[in-house]
């Protein structure tokens, strides 16, 4: 008789419990943790939710949840748990992300020569003569290799004349570096200097006398180089921008400057 009193009374709590688990919705999230309770309404971006024996609502991201087995009994999906697979492309997208953590590319120089036109063998040269001091200067920096450089973009078909049809953030991402280098050489020519020197020798012979004279001239320019650099980071934020004149005269001043401004970067280090 006491045995089947026991065995009524246990059937009759379980039904109870039952019954009481069945009136909430249970909210499975994709980390595997189960939320019990009542989900009070659904939004495009998220649901709201009211735990069990609580009054306090909150707010749960949809793309933290898996899935909801509402007390109806029917289930609704949002968003697959992770796998092994997906948890190992996530950890390799990470992984690319820091890979290009202090990776530096200098892109090719707009160098405008004297004449006013553009010339790209010289703005070629500018960008190795620019990755050639970073790699001496910023040695807390990887300076990615102009010739890897000049090939992504290349295979891109970008050439100077549409290179500002990216923004940095996008160039950043297609070089799969975090900062790029930019920069402008404008060389102007200020002035023609001329020089010319004249010596008169005579000599004489008994009654007769000769004499020679000779002249030479010579000209030189002088030349305004204009230096302009500027950093941004794979944000698209600038970290740096600065335009430079040089000092001295000569159409190849640039180097002095390009270092000069170099030397006041972020990424210079003693």
């Amino acid at each position: 008789m006491k045995k089947t009193v026991f065995l009524t009374l246990l059937m009759l709590v379980s039904v109870m419990t039952f019954a009481q688990e069945g009136d909430f919705d249970k909210v499975v999230k994709v980390n595997g943790e189960e939320m019990i309770g009542k989900v009070v309404s659904i939004d495009d971006t998220s649901i709201q939710f009211i735990y069990k024996g609580e009054s306090l609502k909150y707010t749960v991201a949809k793309s933290e949840i898996n899935k909801i087995q509402f007390s109806s009994g029917r289930v609704q999906f949002f968003t697959e748990a992770p796998t092994a697979e997906t948890s190992t492309t996530a950890a390799q997208s990470t992984a690319g992300l820091q890979d290009h953590h202090n990776l530096v590319a200098v892109l090719p120089f707009d160098y405008m020569n004297s004449g006013g036109s553009r010339d790209d063998k010289m703005g070629l040269k500018v960008q190795s003569d620019c990755y050639t001091y970073l790699r001496k200067k910023a040695k807390l920096f990887t300076i990615q290799d102009p010739m890897t450089t000049n090939a992504t973009l290349l295979k891109n078909n970008l050439t100077p004349d549409n290179l500002i049809g990216l923004t940095p953030q996008e160039m950043a991402h297609l070089l799969d570096v975090e900062y790029v280098v930019y920069g402008t050489v404008v060389i102007t020519q200020t002035g023609v200097t001329s020089t010319s020197s004249n010596s008169y020798n005579s000599k004489s012979d008994g009654n007769r006398y000769s004499s020679s004279n000779f002249g030479s001239s010579s000209s030189s320019a002088s030349f305004n180089t204009n230096v302009d650099l500027k950093i941004y980071n794979d944000q698209g934020q600038n970290v740096y921008s600065d335009t430079h004149d040089s000092f001295w005269p000569s159409e190849n001043a640039y180097e002095v400057t390009l270092n000069y401004l170099i030397k006041r970067t972020p990424l210079y280090s003693k």
